[in-house]
């Protein structure tokens, strides 16, 4: 039953988080000396750009402009910054947030079939960390190269804490589903055992 429970609220909350890593528009973040607000935070998202004054906590500024509008960079503006292994990742977190859908669902249901629960829970932890290929992405290169830096954010930071739910959500589906397997092994041998025990006594 606790292993059921776990299940149940692990699969949820990675669920939740990987809504907020795959459509947020600070999924990265970089500080950008010549900011409309002076220093600026920069978050980078797979749905847009933000810009924000830096250390305002995403107060006093643009929220979730599209690539094609974003304006507050000149140095990339024109550029097309977003490569195949930024699509890509975009991808695994969809996928992930998908598929983790369908993983809370069959959660909520009997004990039958946490085998495949399990194995759903393993495949969408592992869409979820190449998720973060976003780090390996001209995107980052791009904006390294003029000079702001981009690391984790709300969203990469959300990514990593659904990758730690689906995985302990994965690991007590199987628990789960093993213990199953040895109830049900359990109860065979208990009809088994009469059946063996009256035919020894008709041999004899």
């Amino acid at each position: 039953m606790c292993n059921e429970v776990v299940t149940v609220i692990c699969s949820l909350f990675g669920w939740i988080l990987s809504a907020f890593a795959a459509f947020s528009c600070f999924f990265l973040e970089g500080k950008y000396l010549d900011g409309p607000f002076g220093s600026s935070s920069i978050g980078v998202g797979f749905l847009g750009i933000s810009t924000w004054r830096y250390g305002t906590f995403y107060s006093h500024g643009s929220w979730c402009m599209s690539w094609e509008s974003y304006t507050l960079v000149p140095e990339i503006l024109g550029v097309e910054v977003r490569d195949s292994t930024w699509t890509a990742a975009y991808a695994f977190a969809v996928i992930a947030f998908c598929l983790g859908f369908f993983a809370v669902v069959f959660s909520f249901c009997s004990q039958k079939g946490r085998g495949g629960l399990a194995a759903l829970l393993f495949f969408v932890t592992l869409c979820q960390g190449l998720s973060l290929l976003v780090f390996s992405s001209d995107v980052v290169k791009v904006f390294a190269a003029n000079g702001i830096e981009l690391g984790i954010s709300f969203g990469a930071g959300c990514s990593i804490a659904a990758i730690i739910f689906w995985f302990f959500a994965a690991v007590s589906a199987a628990g789960v589903a093993k213990n199953g397997d040895g109830d049900r092994d359990a109860s065979r041998e208990e009809l088994e055992e009469p059946l063996v025990a009256n035919d020894e006594a008709e041999a004899a």
